[in-house]
């Protein structure tokens, strides 16, 4: 392979999965092209996108229905050696049943022609030795992940890893030590390809996030967090653009004291917030605001300054990693400014209502993880929508609950269905 080749190359590759009920495929890759080189690469996306798809022919596991998959020239499928360099970490656990751990390592090394006594060595590293005096059946599903990704950190001389959510559900103390290979990999020239949804991790370590958009690439963007829930292209005429979200979180001196609610109600009326929800919490506790931006600098200076003229004790500003609703509403309002199609989510029959998610339509707000439900966030009034709720007005006369409330609550419509943005958990996309 000469330098600067690409180790990985992607011809039109057309792949499904089986990874849904009775074999049934989940997501698919559709005339997927792409040409990775050494690094680290994340791919971006959920199993309905196509990520274990291309997992699957990545590794050699099984052939395209249609393109093909080469890495440093071969076919992963037909040739034994190359396979033989390419580290992989399942989606689930692969472990034969009935054996020892250690046999199982053992088994495994002598087919590296490594010695068979080495399998310590590989555990050790990431802190999971004690499990080779374990038999694969008593392992947990993250226990077995954790023998499989040090097996695949192992592979030597390795041209590729294909590694399918290496730091979820993977039983080691901590992640530090796997991204210290990976990047150890990465600069020897292997090229690291990270299958994952979540943008913390992608954000984390890659040097590329290709984001997977229903079986084909439809963004690269640098390793960065921020910009992966900002649209790179300029997006057409009369969309918006995607939000940002930061968490305040607020401490509640006494019952009678400022807090929580007061700012809520501040910012309820100020331009650089689109819409916000906040969660009360107890006396002498801290409360929760969540709030939705355009810009996240105007934003924070909008929060400081309504705090200070609320007298409102602040313990935390922060700006939470982009999720999978986040970084769809910034790629549909690429993919609509680059290239003619119906926006990512947009209804296929007329009149039906968006999705969550569509450029058309209010964005999705994103999962907290929280000890109890949040009051879903809604849009601002604006002066075109009609008069604003002035700073200081008690969230009651705007729908709040006993427990939280909204900022600039919309009221519900003629069928009685609320005008706000959904929220829910974060379930890999």
């Amino acid at each position: 392979m000469s330098p600067g080749a690409p180790v990985v190359v992607l011809e039109g590759v057309r792949a499904r999965d089986g990874a849904g009920e009775v074999g049934r495929p989940r997501g698919g890759l559709s005339g997927l092209s792409l040409a990775l080189g050494p690094g680290v690469h994340a791919v971006l996306g959920a199993p309905e996108d196509g990520t274990l798809a291309l997992a699957e022919v990545l590794a050699g596991r099984a052939a395209p229905l249609a393109g093909r998959v080469l890495v440093a020239g071969r076919d992963p499928c037909r040739s034994a050696a190359t396979r033989a360099q390419i580290g992989v970490l399942a989606a689930t656990p692969e472990l034969p049943d009935g054996a020892s751990v250690a046999s199982f390592m053992s088994v495994a090394l002598r087919a590296r022609g490594a010695p068979a006594s080495g399998a310590a060595a590989l555990l050790e590293p990431l802190g999971v030795a004690p499990l080779l005096a374990r038999s694969t059946a008593s392992l947990s599903f993250s226990e077995a992940r954790a023998v499989e990704l040090s097996l695949a950190l192992g592979v030597p001389r390795p041209l590729l890893l294909c590694l399918v959510e290496p730091f979820a559900d993977v039983a080691v103390p901590s992640p530090e030590p796997v991204r210290e290979r990976l990047r150890a990999l990465a600069a020897a020239g292997a090229c690291v390809v990270l299958v994952t949804s979540s943008t913390a991790d992608a954000s984390a370590l890659a040097d590329r996030i290709h984001v997977l958009d229903r079986g084909v690439i439809a963004r690269t963007e640098p390793g960065a967090g921020d910009r992966l829930a900002a649209a790179p292209g300029a997006a057409p005429p009369g969309v918006g653009r995607p939000e940002v979200e930061i968490h305040v979180l607020v401490h509640e001196r006494a019952p009678d004291a400022p807090g929580a609610r007061a700012l809520a109600a501040a910012l309820a009326s100020a331009p650089a917030v689109r819409a916000g929800a906040w969660e009360q919490g107890p006396a002498e506790a801290s409360s929760t605001l969540r709030i939705r931006a355009a810009d996240r600098e105007a934003a924070a200076l909008a929060i400081l300054d309504a705090a200070a003229r609320e007298d409102v004790t602040l313990i935390a500003i922060s700006s939470p990693p982009p999720s999978m609703h986040d970084v769809r509403a910034a790629t549909a309002l690429h993919l609509a400014a680059v290239r003619s199609r119906r926006p990512f989510g947009a209804p296929a029959v007329e009149g039906a209502a968006p999705l969550p998610g569509a450029p058309e339509g209010p964005f999705a707000v994103a999962a907290f993880d929280a000890p109890a439900p949040l009051v879903p966030a809604a849009p601002l009034s604006r002066p075109s929508d009609g008069p604003s709720a002035p700073a200081g007005v008690p969230l009651s006369a705007h729908g709040d609950a006993a427990a939280g409330g909204r900022i600039g609550a919309d009221p519900p419509g003629a069928d009685g269905s609320p005008h706000a943005a959904e929220t829910g958990r974060h379930d890999g996309g």
